[in-house]
């Protein structure tokens, strides 16, 4: 695993003839006394980085097996005491030359340790104190050096009170081997220090702008099922535009400038290739020693990089890469910020790490945001040396060498698309300005040539600044007048291999870039434009040509924005760590919630590893718990209390819960604080579903099934599911098991769901029993003389199911006319022989179901109307 950083300046250990040096990095391994938590330490040995820089070196073959076409490499040291390494620098004029040189490896110190960990988060009470020891319980090394960040301290321990990462270097003053602890301390609920804002450049003399993020907040969903008790909006259409920065800064570059941020997005360091400041207050970082810098950095030869070490704070160290224009060699400082109350400052000599480049030089953080790669311009090879920093110091590839055509000019600058997928730089070749595409992986910073697109423009103008477009598609270029020539800005299409003019301008055009580098959001081109208090840039930047909407045209509505000092040719070399989302304050969520339905109100733990006692008042009841459930009463709005009183663990307190099972809770621990919550939910109407049970269904004729007919409301519509007792969905040919009514043939159990349009669902449990329910079908009607349009002449009842049945028959006064107990025998409609028309009378059928004997005697009454011309 690729963890640990190499720490400390490197050590010169060779001095050849004709001066080129030979730098190594410390050389340490673990002391096999020494054991180490199974945390991934044991991955925390350093490499040992190796670089010459013989004139004209061309391939480098190592006696570790070891053969490279740069001056860089590392081997792993396996045994304390000296070695000696040979190598053999082959020169481009194919001669060779051999050296040797001696390195000394050490032990590592035992390793610091918090709670036996390397790395260890906890949280303290706020008004108490901690004291930090990385040797607790166990013997410290004899005669090492302790350095703890953030702010220096070099005693053996360290007391805080406040929240933040304190780690401890423990160095070997020797052999300058050392290792690092760290924890996280956080107050518990102490709110955690606000970022830093938005993302802001400096360039120029004094310039710069800020990315200020635009968006519309879209209403809470308070019909989700799930979710926070206090929501956040969500964001849409966000969209960075630029503003007017509230300081005014240092910088005072013509041209290449970097900037560096840090996890909590706040400005940590910037340069102007001259000298270093501080993101926090502008103020000069010193250099321990001579400046090296001396506005040697050319057109983009600048890049602030955060050092990765490992188990330690992030970021302890910073590492300032800049490329010597005059030596041609890339180089890097270290700047160590546990000193200048937590600014600051530049230590050591400088350190080469590749050979004979460009000051085309670009900073990226990896796609796992773990560590950082540099990519730089090497001429002669016709590609870009990649120089990843991470946990294991520095690893620097050169690709493939592709020596460019004669008559061919490094110009401009490098860059790199959002996506990290493409990589462009500008050349002049033939006298004409064409760019060069590659392709480039973010996980590794490989990169492949993919094409060359000529734009067919003689230079002067000669090609400067390049960036692409949010989508990839086109790449901006900029074509520098020299004040007599004019400058030119134009858009290649890189699928089509075509180029748009886009302006012309006698000003002299300096660097594009996207921005901001950082953060979700739509962003734009920006151009800058030496000695201007402005600065311009492409409003559509993902639109082929005019439609791109440059802001500086005859009569724009959109000139640009205005910006402090005065621009000059360079924007800045911006780096970003990734920023810390992580919080530890009080949440609350609930899952469901639906009327007449459980909702499950839960929270999480805060301020670990104390313990928490967590209370919820719900509709004036009270539970106990992390996580709860009820059932509200009623339909709308409820308002919920949480409160948690938290403890810190006592020895007691966790030896009386131990021996009682863990039911004296928090007795015998310190009561540390206590927090209140309150948020909203709102409660869904959920289906309702009638149906007339029992059901029965009939397997006798004339009997043709069961239709079953649900009532359904509690919304405004409805989707519906039918399923086999089993779970089984029903279907064809008999269902579909999506229609709300269904027709049954069998006796057996089903399972009908209901889901309405607030996606709250009710499932019904349906019996479908074998049973034929009485049929009796009476005319109310007949014709005793056949004479009507009524076709009945007597009153037959047609009847099934039914059992012992008497039908009786009355006029108008209550007089029964007629009585049988056989329905076979039909009424003829006469009274004592005689037939009265028109005359209605009444009717009361009594009868026993017969396959429901338990239910009794059953009535039907009803009337029938005798008629006769």
């Amino acid at each position: 695993m690729r963890k640990c950083l190499l720490i400390g300046v490197m050590i010169l250990l060779g001095l050849n003839a004709s001066a080129q040096l030979t730098y190594v990095g410390k050389s340490c391994i673990q002391n096999p006394n020494d054991a180490l938590p199974n945390d991934g330490t044991q991955g925390c040995a350093e490499n040992v980085f190796l670089f010459d820089h013989t004139p004209g070196g061309r391939e480098w073959t190592w006696d570790f097996r070891y053969t490279a076409n740069s001056g860089a490499a590392f081997f792993i040291p396996t045994a304390v005491g000296s070695q000696t390494i040979s190598y053999t620098v082959t020169k481009a004029d194919g001669s060779q030359e051999s050296k040797s040189m001696q390195v000394v490896t050490s032990y590592y110190p035992n390793q610091p340790l918090f709670e036996n960990k390397t790395s260890l988060d906890t949280t303290i009470c706020g008004g108490k104190k901690i004291t930090l020891d990385p040797y607790k319980g166990r013997s410290a090394p004899a005669g090492v050096t302790y350095k703890w960040f953030p702010n220096g301290d070099t005693t053996s321990t360290l007391e805080v009170d406040e929240p933040g990462c304190y780690s401890v270097e423990v160095i070997d003053p020797i052999s300058g081997c050392s290792r690092s602890a760290k924890v996280n301390v956080k107050v518990c609920m102490e709110q955690d220090p606000s970022g830093g804002g938005s993302e802001k450049w400096y360039f120029g003399d004094g310039s710069g702008i800020e990315f200020d993020l635009s968006y519309t907040e879209l209403p809470i969903d308070s019909l989700a099922d799930e979710g926070s008790l206090d929501p956040q909006p969500e964001l849409e259409d966000p969209i960075f535009t630029p503003t007017v920065p509230n300081t005014i800064n240092e910088s005072r570059a013509k041209e290449a400038s970097a900037m560096v941020f840090d996890k909590s997005g706040q400005l940590a360091l910037y340069t102007d290739g001259k000298k270093v400041y501080s993101g926090v207050d502008d103020q000069e970082i010193p250099f321990v020693g001579t400046n090296p810098l001396q506005d040697r950095a050319g057109t983009q030869g600048l890049a602030l990089v955060p050092k990765p070490i490992c188990s330690s704070c992030d970021f302890v160290n910073y590492y300032l890469f800049y490329v010597d224009k005059n030596t041609g060699l890339l180089n890097y400082l270290t700047i160590d910020m546990r000193t200048q109350d937590r600014r600051g400052e530049v230590i050591g000599e400088p350190v080469p790490v590749a050979a004979e480049v460009s000051d085309k030089l670009n900073a990226e953080r990896s796609a796992d945001n773990l560590s950082y790669f540099l990519s730089v311009y090497v001429p002669h090879a016709g590609t870009f040396q990649s120089i990843g920093v991470d946990s294991l110091g520095l690893i620097s590839v050169l690709p493939t060498v592709n020596p460019p055509a004669p008559n061919t000019v490094s110009s401009g600058y490098v860059a790199v698309s959002s996506s990290g997928d493409q990589m462009a730089h500008g050349l002049v070749k033939d006298g004409q300005n064409v760019v060069q595409i590659f392709s480039r992986d973010p996980a590794t910073n490989q990169t492949a040539f993919i094409k060359e697109i000529n734009l067919n423009v003689p230079a002067p103008p000669t090609i400067y600044g390049l960036a692409f477009s949010p989508n990839g598609q086109f790449l901006y270029v900029s074509l520098q007048g020299d004040g007599t020539i004019n400058s030119q800005l134009w858009q290649v299409d890189i699928n089509a291999e075509t180029g748009t003019l886009i302006i012309e301008r006698p000003e002299i055009f300096g660097a594009l870039a996207l921005g901001p580098k950082y953060g979700a959001g739509e962003k734009l081109v920006y151009l800058t434009i030496d000695g201007q208090n402005t600065i311009h840039y492409f409003q559509e930047p993902d639109e082929p040509g005019a439609a791109s909407a440059f802001t500086w045209a005859p009569n724009s509505a959109h000139p640009g924005v205005r910006v402090p000092g005065t621009t000059r040719l360079g924007f800045p070399n911006v780096v970003g760590a990734e920023q810390d989302q992580q919080s530890d304050g009080l949440e609350a969520n609930y899952v469901g919630n639906c009327f007449n339905q459980p909702t499950r109100l839960y929270t999480q733990d805060v301020c670990s590893p104390m313990k928490n006692d967590v209370e919820w008042e719900v509709e004036g009841k009270k539970y106990k718990g992390k996580e709860v459930s009820h059932t509200f009463s009623r339909i709308g709005w409820h308002d919920i209390k949480m409160k948690v009183r938290i403890y810190r663990e006592t020895q007691a307190g966790s030896t009386l819960n131990n021996n009682t099972g863990g039911l004296t809770g928090n007795l015998l621990n310190d009561f540390c604080t206590e927090i209140e919550f309150k948020g909203r939910i709102y409660i869904k109407p959920s289906p309702n579903v009638r149906i007339a049970e029992p059901l029965f269904v009939c397997v006798e004729p004339p009997y043709n099934g069961k239709l079953v007919q649900p009532e359904v409301s509690g919304g405004e519509s409805f989707t519906y599911a039918w399923y086999t007792g089993a779970g089984v969905l029903l279907g064809p040919p008999n269902h579909d098991p999506y229609e709300k009514d269904q027709l049954f043939y069998t006796a057996q159990n089903f399972i009908f769901e209901v889901t309405n349009n607030y996606n709250c669902m009710v499932s019904r449990n349906i019996k479908l029993e074998q049973g034929c329910e009485p049929i009796i079908e009476i005319p109310t009607a007949i014709t005793p003389d056949g004479q009507g349009p009524i076709e009945n002449e007597t009153l037959k009842v047609i009847h099934h199911f039914i059992e012992r049945p008497v039908l009786q028959i009355f006029n108008r006064w209550g007089e029964q006319v007629y009585e049988t107990d056989d329905l076979t025998k039909e009424w003829d409609g006469s009274f004592k022989g005689k037939i009265y028309s028109p005359q209605l009378y009444a009717y009361v059928l009594k009868y026993y179901a017969r396959d429901f004997p338990h239910l009794g005697e059953q009535k039907k009454v009803g009337s029938v109307l005798v008629l006769t011309q």
